[in-house]
């Protein structure tokens, strides 16, 4: 959707969506996006971790289940205050490109500083199942985008991000006593090449709607469906 100033508004978390299928991405912005259930737990669970980290930074050390950070000299991003207002509002970090013409602002689960100052951001992501070993890809472009921010407001980015997993142990435990394990999950990002990105998306949005993507079982669904309910186009 646009702002009222008649840009586009976009979301970190969404930019996987240009990815995985363009006509989606530009129907989910030139109309209004079919409301999902809410993941409360995830929510529930993000919250949790925010509040051990937290807890963590005031003792001035790092969580045990990603001491193996600290080896080479990451720490946890020490400002408190400003790291609560990453979280809670997408304005502090927004950018605006009136020229290109998109805004963009998201909230950041947590950040470590590499031992030469930059910020890495860090993403808690939970599940009752361990990781599969592609799925950070949904994930790199909204973590580049935090990056990308940062560099917008004069702060000084990595080029990496972390993804920090948490998931069931054991998934058929049936005790309320549930255990999380954790897995790092290291993402290289392509920080340089990301405004170009931004282009791309603006110039899809502002075109033409771009036609049913056959590749895509959502396009294929929409496109069966109406098929069936239209029996004269067979």
């Amino acid at each position: 959707m646009k702002t009222k100033e008649g840009l586009w508004k976009l979301s970190p978390s969404g930019l996987y969506g240009f990815e995985e299928c363009r006509t989606c991405f530009w129907l989910e912005h030139h109309h209004t996006r079919a409301p999902g259930l809410p993941f409360v737990l995830n929510m529930a669970m993000d919250s949790v971790l925010k509040s051990r980290y937290d807890a963590y930074r005031e003792k001035e050390e790092l969580p045990p289940e990603i001491q193996s950070l600290g080896n080479e000299g990451i720490t946890l991003f020490r400002d408190i205050e400003t790291l609560n207002k990453w979280r809670g509002s997408t304005m502090h970090l927004r950018v605006v490109n009136e020229k290109v013409g998109y805004e963009i602002g998201g909230k950041l689960d947590e950040v470590l500083i590499e031992k030469n100052g930059r910020l890495i951001p860090t993403d808690f992501k939970s599940s009752g199942y361990a990781p599969k070993e592609d799925k950070q890809k949904y994930y790199v472009s909204q973590l580049t985008a935090y990056a990308f921010m940062f560099q917008k407001h004069e702060l000084n980015p990595s080029d990496r991000a972390i993804l920090l997993h948490y998931f069931l142990k054991d998934p058929r435990n049936p005790s309320l006593q549930v255990e999380f394990i954790s897995h790092i999950d290291p993402v290289r990002l392509d920080l340089p090449g990301f405004e170009n990105k931004l282009e791309d998306i603006v110039g899809l949005l502002n075109g033409p709607y771009p036609g049913d993507n056959l590749a895509c079982e959502k396009c294929l669904y929409y496109a069966g469906r109406n098929e069936k309910s239209n029996p004269d186009n067979r």
